[in-house]
């Protein structure tokens, strides 16, 4: 029972089992690598997600993963443009006719650090992509309260480009807390980027704010909540800081990490805040919508989180999953132009051929971002019974209190959040465990990728 020594590993490491999988890069490396395009048939696909890296920013925050470049000349920027408006039109010429797009996030990195004639030139690459859309509001950016709030002419081409939703990065309203993640003090900021984008008359806007940030207090995270409610946005996304990834800061900066109680303890506070301030989410869900019947993310996060469709990532180190195949497009932004330059339809660095069983705990990591493991879900995606596959996991989670059944759907029990490192273990891989258990065997070190 792999699903029992995982138990083991959660309680001597929480802050590594987190809503990423698989547990580190390196274990895909060792075990999954496979050449690259290997099995990727697109002219198959009935249907397909879309993500857009634009990776220019100001500065790198120490909680971010992402792969970010902080040049800011127009010769670096134009040039990555031109890269991605030949994939995008490459990407969909290589697609069936019928194949259809159910969300469109363009993220980054900052997208609208962009010049706006740049940013419009991705816009419109985007529009024949919209035309083979199936929801009315598909495509998301991402933003900062810093251009929202002060670059008018962006938000307007953004307008008019067709952007439906925009995520703004808020993380924190306390400017102490911000300085210390290596972020602009935004407070003020973040209330006039607000009304700016009101003003402008997005279908949604929404807000994400970070807890379990170092130096965050619960007063801090209370103050947070409370400014954040005020202001007229959709949705609210919380998430919670990860100390765990090669490609952060923070894990090497910060030597007091919260505990899971410490992070429990912020989720239900801010899980009773939101709800009683008109916002929704089953518990264990990081999104809130003021919407009823809407989780408060993309159609692309739905898409791809909650029903496991394939994707496609356009950008540098841009992620694409199709069939059993996961890969990445070159991280460095050079790289990624030369080789959509030299032709390359999908370029990679980096690519994996999934068993069944790696798939399967990604998907259910995924979907508990939505704090529910979905039964018929899971079997449109996996072509298998959840209860097949993970019995006697889901039988042991109910007898903990962790999981509840409801309507037929598993959901996190209220006021469990601080259990998901062991809730997330009970469904790794017994590859995954096996890995885990020989690496802290062999150095007792933390997962770093």
């Amino acid at each position: 029972m792999s699903w029992r020594r995982a138990l083991d590993l959660a309680s001597a490491r929480p802050l590594d089992f987190t809503i990423q999988y698989p547990p580190s890069r390196e274990y895909f490396r060792e075990r999954f690598t496979s050449p690259p395009g290997e099995g990727v048939a697109l002219e198959a696909l009935s249907r397909v997600l879309l993500y857009v890296h634009v990776p220019f920013c100001e500065a790198k925050c120490f909680y971010c993963n992402f792969a970010v470049d902080l040049r800011k000349g127009a010769g670096v920027h134009a040039r990555y443009v031109d890269a991605l408006c030949v994939q995008l039109e490459r990407l969909d010429a290589a697609l069936p006719e019928t194949c259809t797009v159910p969300g469109i996030d363009i993220g980054g990195g900052t997208p609208t650090l962009l010049a706006p004639e740049l940013l419009g030139r991705v816009l419109e690459a985007l529009r024949p992509w919209r035309r083979r859309c199936e929801v009315a509001w598909p495509l998301s950016i991402e933003t900062t309260p810093r251009v929202a709030a002060t670059e008018a002419e962006r938000l307007a081409v953004l307008k008019a480009g067709g952007v439906d939703r925009v995520s703004m990065g808020l993380q924190s309203t306390n400017d102490e807390t911000l300085a210390q993640v290596n972020r602009r003090a935004q407070r003020s900021l973040g209330e006039r980027a607000v009304e700016a984008l009101a003003a402008v008359g997005f279908r949604r806007v929404n807000v994400d704010l970070v807890f379990g940030l170092p130096g965050q207090t619960r007063e801090h995270w209370w103050r947070d909540l409370e400014r954040v409610t005020a202001l007229p946005v959709d949705s609210v996304t919380t998430y919670d800081c990860l100390y765990r990834g090669a490609g952060r800061a923070m894990p090497r900066l910060t030597e007091v990490r919260p505990t899971p109680a410490d992070y429990g303890a912020l989720y239900d506070l801010a899980y009773e805040h939101l709800t009683a301030n008109g916002f929704h989410a089953p518990y264990g869900s990081v999104n809130f919508s003021r919407h009823e019947g809407e989780t408060g993310t993309s159609p692309y996060f739905e898409g791809r989180l909650l029903d496991g469709l394939p994707y496609v990532g356009a950008g540098n180190y841009a992620s694409s999953l199709v069939g059993t195949r996961w890969w990445f497009a070159p991280y460095e932004v050079d790289a990624y132009v030369a080789a959509v330059e030299g032709g390359a339809l999908l370029p990679e660095e980096d690519g994996y051929s999934l068993p069944d069983a790696e798939r399967c705990a990604k998907y259910v990591l995924l979907s508990l971002n939505f704090g529910i493991i979905d039964p018929e879900r899971f079997r449109a995606f996996a072509g298998d019974e959840l209860e097949t596959m993970y019995g006697p996991q889901l039988e042991h989670a109910m007898e903990m209190g962790w999981l509840r059944k409801e309507g037929g759907v598993y959901g996190v029990e209220p006021g469990r959040f601080r259990e998901l490192p062991w809730i997330r273990a009970l469904f790794y891989s017994t590859g995954a465990v096996e890995w885990l258990d020989a690496r802290r065997g062999a150095r007792g070190a933390r997962v770093t990728g």
